[in-house]
């Protein structure tokens, strides 16, 4: 049996949830998204112009760029297995990690640019991006991101990026990355399999998985928003 893995990889007024949006038919953003599948990211005001210039909801064109996003970028394995080995390596050396995390970013976006490869940063950074170009506010929330295989107690430093999006006045979370699809672990192949449960999922059960750096993200009620 092949193994897959995933890649690594109480909410108020003012946040919300996928049940918000209940009576809401996803199927025309949908539509859009997959009608523009393998576009350029080369001409980004363009591509955002024709996912959303025909949806009149806030939460529909987001989601076009949400959905389109999802089944257009790869992750890429490889591309996290070099990072992690070098912010190993360069770990005691600030001069040297520096200049690696500044050569890796050079990286990270022309390979999303060029090929649609990348990893949670870049997803995160597109979809912000995107959505900023719609008028929407996005952020880009960085933390640590928990699997069946890596849990909260034993990560020592962030490695993992997701999204906070406001719609209709209202926060809500969602993970690009996650939703994008799985990495099967013995081919290290991705394969795109769309998550519906992290987009706009509740703070609550979002928190289960993602504890971002900024507990103000959590979108939980108590939390310094």
């Amino acid at each position: 049996m092949v193994r897959i893995l995933f890649i690594l990889l109480f909410s108020y007024s003012a946040f919300g949830q996928i049940n918000d949006f209940a009576k809401v038919d996803f199927k025309t953003a949908d539509k859009i998204a997959k009608a523009q599948r393998g576009a350029s990211l080369e001409e980004l005001p363009q591509l955002v112009h024709k996912l959303t210039a025909d949806l009149d909801t806030e939460v529909e064109q987001f989601r076009a760029l949400y959905y389109w996003i999802c089944h257009n970028i790869r992750n890429d394995y490889n591309l996290l297995l070099k990072n992690e080995r070098k912010l190993k390596k360069y770990a005691n050396d600030s001069v040297l990690l520096n200049d690696w995390k500044a050569s890796f970013k050079k990286e990270l976006f022309l390979k999303l640019r060029s090929k649609k490869r990348t990893i949670c940063t870049g997803y995160a950074y597109l979809l912000k991006e995107m959505a900023e170009l719609a008028g929407f506010e996005c952020e880009l929330i960085n933390g640590y991101g928990q699997t069946k295989t890596v849990r909260f107690e034993y990560l020592t430093s962030p490695n993992h990026s997701w999204n906070a999006i406001k719609l209709n006045g209202k926060w809500y979370l969602c993970d690009p990355t996650w939703s994008s699809g799985l990495i099967d672990s013995s081919t290290y192949e991705f394969h795109f399999i769309f998550k519906e449960e992290y987009f706009l999922m509740a703070p609550n059960e979002f928190a289960e998985a993602h504890r971002p750096l900024d507990s103000k993200w959590t979108l939980l009620e108590g939390t310094n928003n």
